[in-house]
């Protein structure tokens, strides 16, 4: 697996993600970025893991995904959870990250609970 993302995949990660009024995109270790121009400067000069902070519904919870490379494929991977699963999206299919990102969550959140919408 590899431990990096491609800047066209984590440019137009952003610009999905620019969408939604609660995910919010974030380098591996600090906090999220304050806007999409902020992410892509970021990203032009590092090419480490981004990650989707994703809230839960109804709570002030969040769970953390962190998005990296594998040649074509974008792979999302659940870094909450003690057992991680992970998820692969070809890079023309990016715009349709939401639904797996949350079928890939909600399955493994308490029966009753599920993560933010988009």
């Amino acid at each position: 697996m590899s431990y990096e993302i491609d800047e066209h995949h984590a440019k137009t990660l952003i610009g999905v993600l620019e969408q939604s009024a609660h995910w919010k995109v974030h380098p591996e270790k600090k906090g999220p970025f304050s806007s999409a121009q902020e992410a892509i400067k970021y990203v032009e000069t590092h090419n480490e893991p981004l990650c989707i902070r994703v809230p839960v519904a109804g709570t002030d919870d969040h769970l953390t995904v962190k998005v990296t490379s594998s040649g074509e494929d974008v792979v999302f991977s659940n870094v909450s959870f003690d057992e991680p699963v992970e998820k692969r999206v070809h890079s023309s299919h990016l715009k349709l990250i939401e639904s797996t990102v949350t079928d890939m969550l909600n399955a493994k959140l308490p029966e009753g609970q599920k993560v933010a919408s988009f």
